[in-house]
């Protein structure tokens, strides 16, 4: 019996190629994306549930609220891992993790330079899952003049990845000896390394533990049978315990504090806090791709459908001869949804290598490393095949059971009528089907608009043709400065304790002179040289900058708006600011400018006088851009004279800048991919479908032209029908799309308006590519000699 199903399966879907070819094309290209994007869905799922104990780790994070400022930080105080060990019995062990910068390492007379370093406490790897090729976990971390490598470093520095423990390396002018060689961490963590070294706590008091050094996260691994649900409130009650002026800020209302214990497999897809160790990616994102996948897969089942119940006329007397003959309706259900299985069976495999030939593109694209190997994942080949085939019964269990419902009399008497009694379910299928397609090209046009936005936006600073580099020179800095500023094609050098774009250090408790002490305020902070604000041109709004001439102003502060705002200063010149204990007079007010994403809208800021330049973690260059070549050949040479041991790393701030959106960039491209790849099947079935028409309309279109019927209104007649369709598809998009990207934007606090071209836009570009489909079928019908339709009359 199978064999005969084949048989006639195979005859059938040779003898409509063109269909078949379609339906396979449509169906291969729409498995190939979901193929893509199960395997980034999968990866992005992934992350941190290779750790043996990832089901017990937390990371522990903080909520901070001054006067209704909250900020949510992932990193802590160094101390708080010592005191929650000790106090809290849920919590079986501790451990920090810190983001080490600017590591180079001298070997003999090389450089390395950017080295990706992480301190950690020494039970590191019994903590985490990460394997060592060499050493024994439990003691590597344990000598502060060790380092552990990975395998890819072993190998950059000593050519081999093994047999390096007892080697020695120069960090920072100090020896250390590798002690053991770790295999490299796996993309999906979120955290990464190069090279790990013992922790180095800076104090040993446990004071002033409510103030964060750097990125410094703090995990703890829960007591097996233990609850979690208890122990931020037992981590807030250790830090009042251990810190007197936190509690006392609490009591008096200064501000809130809160910790949170955020389980380990949620940090990447749900954690956007300040301090991160690693930027994060969104379980937004997930969804998203995840629902292309569907609609591309959706749209491909319809043409299928469509296609299938459009040529009902064909079949039927096909099917009224079987049932007349004695075939049980059954068995013509199992013959046609064997048909659909064998075209999406072919699909599937088809689909397999256009997955695999597109991966590394993809790779590319998403930023990922992504492996489709089914020889060492056969249980994800046989999970694809159940997939493909299960696309193949859904989309041919209608069109099997709509086709044998046909009675023989009916059929054979001639009274069945040429497809037209399921044409308003097609037009039903096509209007859902093009509402998906619409909605996909208003969703990437807005989303290319906010891309568009966020490049081109003006941050209230010129970061044209400024080189960064790091602070290097702390203490030949001015020697420095004066040779730089020498040079002809060099308009300003100027310093910073962070880059303009990204300013993340905040300072809590500060209070106004006269308002009282628990008013308590939490601002950005940033140190700078007297030259920043002019370099950068930040316009003043009142008052001045700092000024040599002025002794007091290592005392002194400039605030932006948002801050004289969040302080309440009626008056800001006349304004004291008290920090640390120590009274700031207000010099200057300068505008806002966007220091941050533009995720985040413009937030309180004060800046100071660096104390001496080790406060300067960066120097920003500006130069003229007329010989960039030739003037970073300069800059890099007077580095080597100042810095000989650390190599000339430059980055340029616009483009540090733009990398900020490097995700949002990534999604946009691969939005727009697979928004064509939904137009591409959705216009296949409509090709498909018209010409399908067109051949069943073929006599009457003879007769029209014999009668003096022009190819333009042939045209126009074939097409008019599907124009309809289009616009309906509109209607229905618009709503949907705008709620979508209505939730998407929220998260931008400078965002794009939903104008109303944008969706006017995206209704004629679907317009222009279902008339571009419909077109060539239609004047193929309407340039055809009419005498060939008419000759069997």
């Amino acid at each position: 019996m199978l064999k005969n199903y084949l048989s006639i399966a195979f005859r059938h879907l040779y003898k409509r190629k063109f269909y078949t070819l379609i339906n396979v094309l449509g169906l291969s290209v729409a498995l190939t994306a979901c193929i893509l994007i199960s395997l980034y869905v999968l990866d992005e799922l992934s992350y941190d549930r290779f750790h043996e104990k990832a089901d017990r780790i937390y990371r522990v994070t903080n909520e901070v609220n001054f006067n209704g400022q909250e900020s949510s930080y992932a990193s802590t105080n160094y101390h708080v891992a010592e005191v929650i060990d000790d106090e809290i019995p849920e919590i079986e062990s501790t451990l920090r993790v810190e983001k080490l910068w600017n590591q180079t390492i001298k070997l003999n007379d090389d450089l390395y330079s950017g080295i990706e370093t992480i301190g950690a406490d020494s039970n590191f790897f019994s903590f985490f899952t990460f394997p060592l090729l060499e050493g024994n976990p439990a003691t590597v971390l344990s000598d502060p003049s060790s380092v552990i490598l990975t395998e890819e470093l072993a190998q950059v520095l000593f050519k081999r990845s093994t047999d390096v423990i007892g080697e020695s390396v120069e960090i920072g002018g100090e020896v250390y000896k590798v002690s053991a060689v770790a295999e490299n961490p796996p993309a999906n963590a979120h955290f990464h390394f190069e090279m790990i070294r013992p922790f180095e706590p800076r104090q040993n008091e446990r004071v002033n533990w409510g103030s964060i050094n750097g990125l410094l996260s703090t995990y703890f691994l829960l007591s097996e049978h233990a609850s979690v649900e208890a122990v931020p409130e037992k981590i807030k009650a250790v830090c009042i315990k251990y810190n007197p002026d936190i509690a006392e800020g609490i009591k008096l209302g200064k501000f809130e504090a809160n910790f949170i214990a955020q389980p380990l497999s949620s940090i990447h897809l749900y954690s956007d806090m300040d301090m991160e160790l690693e930027a994060n990616s969104d379980i937004r994102y997930v969804y998203i791709f995840s629902l292309i996948a569907l609609f591309v897969l959706i749209i491909a089942g319809v043409n299928y459908v469509n296609l299938s119940t459009a040529r009902s006329a064909d079949r039927a007397k096909e099917i009224g001869i079987r049932k007349t003959l004695g075939s049980m309706r059954q068995k013509l259900i199992a013959q046609f949804l064997v048909e659909s299985l064998l075209v999406s069976l072919c699909a599937t495999l088809l689909s397999l290598g256009m997955a695999e030939l597109f991966r590394h593109p993809f790779n590319q694209l998403a930023g990922k490393a992504l492996s489709f190997n089914l020889f060492d994942n056969p249980f994800l080949g046989l999970v694809l095949l159940m997939v493909g085939l299960g696309v193949g019964v859904l989309a041919g269990i209608y069109p099997a059971f709509y086709l044998t419902r046909f009675q023989p009399v009916q059929v054979l008497r001639g009274a069945l009528k040429t497809g037209r009694e399921g044409r308003r379910f097609r037009n039903s299928l096509v209007v859902f089907q093009f509402s998906i397609t619409i909605a996909l090209i208003i969703c990437t046009g807005i989303v290319y608009q906010q891309l568009q936005y966020m490049q081109n936006k003006k941050l209230g600073y010129d970061q044209e043709n400024v080189v960064l580099l790091s602070n290097a020179v702390e203490d030949k800095y001015e020697t420095f400065v004066n040779e730089v500023k020498a040079h002809p094609q060099v308009q300003f050098v100027t310093a910073s304790s962070q880059s303009p774009h990204l300013i993340t250090n905040a300072q809590g408790g500060l209070t106004v002179k006269g308002q009282g002490e628990n008013q308590a305020y939490q601002l950005n902070r940033l140190f700078v040289d007297y030259d920043f604000l002019s370099a950068f041109d930040i316009p003043l709004k009142e008052g001045r900058n700092f000024s040599r001439a002025h002794a007091s102003d290592s005392m002194a502060l400039i605030l932006n708006e948002a801050a004289v705002r969040q302080l309440g200063l009626d008056d800001p010149m006349q304004s004291e600011i008290d920090r640390d204990g120590e009274m700031y007079h207000v010099v200057g007010v300068v505008e806002d400018f966007h220091f941050q994403s533009l995720h985040n809208e413009i937030a309180p800021l004060f800046i100071l006088l660096g104390p001496n330049p080790s406060y300067y973690n960066d120097l920003e260059i500006r130069i003229s851009g007329e010989d960039v070549p030739g003037t970073l050949a300069f800059l890099e040479e007077s580095w080597k004279k100042f810095t000989p041991d650390t190599p000339f790393n430059f980055s340029f701030l616009n483009q540090d800048y733009e990398a900020l959106y490097r995700t949002e960039m990534r999604l946009g491209k691969v939005f727009g991919i697979f928004t064509g790849l939904a137009i591409f099947v959705a216009c296949l079935g409509l090709l498909a479908l018209v010409a399908f028409m067109a051949e069943q309309r073929s006599k009457e279109i003879g007769i029209r032209k014999v009668l003096g019927a022009s190819a333009r209104s042939i045209i126009i007649l074939l097409s008019q029908g599907y124009t309809k369709l289009i616009l309906l598809s509109l209607l229905l998009a618009v709503p949907l799309s705008y709620l979508a990207m209505q939730q998407w934007l929220a998260d931008y606090a400078y965002r794009v308006n939903m104008d109303l071209w944008i969706f006017l836009g995206a209704g004629i570009a679907a317009l222009l590519i279902a008339w571009l489909a419909v077109s060539f079928q239609a004047i193929k019908a309407a340039t055809a000699n009419p005498v060939d339709s008419l000759r069997n009359e």
